[in-house]
């Protein structure tokens, strides 16, 4: 990794985390896991249909909450990010 790789590295990490910390994350998650809990009873087709996606899209979510968690926690401790 060259020097200049390393610095855009570094300000994407920090610009992604700017966006993450703002994003309802926990709102996010409750309402697809409630879509994936009434989605068989509502719309039993479109559930099979979407399912796998929406399994991907909770995964990516919950990560993203965790590291959305990091965050919130490093500035309430001072940490400029």
């Amino acid at each position: 990794m060259t020097n200049e790789e390393y610095l855009q590295t570094q300000q994407n990490i920090l610009f992604l985390s700017g966006v993450i910390a703002k994003m309802p994350l926990a709102e996010f998650i409750n309402k697809a896991e409630m879509a994936d809990t009434l989605g068989p009873f509502a719309d039993p087709t479109l559930w099979m249909k979407g399912k796998d996606n929406l399994a991907a899209i909770l995964d990516l979510a919950r990560a993203l909450r965790n590291f959305q968690d990091i965050i919130i926690t490093k500035r309430k401790l001072g940490v400029d990010i």
